[in-house]
């Protein structure tokens, strides 16, 4: 049984209307300033981190030696700021 789907040109900009009008909310919401709240100063780990940010582990620790990123050392451990991390990635998608 082989189906086919014709899309007609009104429901494709239907889907291009919506998916514009997604994604310039979802920009408004992250570059608004109350969308640093109190959830985004957790600190994270390494792993929590490179989750975030969508690299491995071994990235991380490559742009964190190369001060790519903004980290903190609590004694041995380092730690990521949740809120530094979005500006971080703000000001690197500006450049």
């Amino acid at each position: 049984m082989k189906l086919e789907f014709t899309l007609t040109q009104e429901f494709k900009e239907e889907i291009r209307t919506l998916l514009k009008e997604t994604i310039q909310e979802e920009l408004n919401a992250i570059s608004s300033p109350q969308s640093t709240t109190a959830k985004d100063d957790k600190m994270l780990s390494r792993e929590e981190a490179s989750q975030f940010l969508g690299c491995s582990l071994t990235s991380l620790y490559h742009y964190q030696r190369k001060n790519l990123v903004p980290y903190h050392q609590v004694g041995r451990r380092i730690l990521f700021s949740k809120s530094d991390l979005v500006n971080h990635l703000k000001v690197e998608a500006i450049k």
